[in-house]
């Protein structure tokens, strides 16, 4: 006999939670501040350390508006339609978008007088080589990964769910049709 307080069904109008939504909620509610704290990092991290030079004006002008900008797309895309937040692989692009931005920040080289990287100013002038081989592949990757994860983040909260389906079974008549035949086959 069960215990009238305790329910083997779910209530009518309610949905069993969906799968990875709480890693969903998660990532969206950290992501919009780091949407704001990379791009920060990344335009005066070597403020810090008192390492600032020529090129500080130009990260904050290029890098981190670019990041700001994919970022809060990600991010604002879903969250005004029905998947309300992105999908779990659109999460994790975006993480390890900022991961690579928060790498990017201890690396950037800088120049001028007292200018380097904050990892060339705590850990000294030999690390100075390793900062700057390091900046290009983390800067590629980061940009990289923050436009793949804006795109699939609003493709796949384009039908409501969120859980990364692009198309109905019933589109499969309108593949190949229109001004890009591109399945035409």
């Amino acid at each position: 006999m069960t215990s009238p307080l305790v329910s083997t069904s779910p209530s009518p109008g309610t949905h069993p939670p969906e799968r990875g939504q709480g890693f969903r909620r998660f990532t969206a509610r950290l992501g919009w501040v780091l949407a704001v704290v990379v791009p920060v990092w990344l335009a005066g991290g070597r403020v810090l350390t008192n390492s600032t030079g020529d090129l500080t004006p130009v990260y904050a002008a290029t890098l981190a508006p670019v990041l700001l900008v994919l970022s809060v797309v990600a991010l604002a895309v879903p969250a005004r339609r029905q998947a309300r937040y992105p999908s779990v692989r659109a999460c994790t692009i975006l993480l390890m978008s900022w991961g690579c931005g928060i790498a990017l920040g201890f690396t950037l080289p800088d120049t001028g007088e007292g200018a380097s990287s904050v990892l060339g100013a705590w850990a000294g002038p030999g690390a100075e080589g390793a900062a700057a081989a390091l900046s290009n592949p983390l800067g590629i990757i980061m940009v990289f990964l923050a436009v793949m994860g804006c795109v699939v983040s609003i493709r796949q909260s384009a039908h409501g769910d969120g859980q990364g389906r692009s198309r109905d079974a019933d589109e499969d008549h309108a593949q190949g049709t229109g001004y890009f035949p591109v399945l035409d086959v």
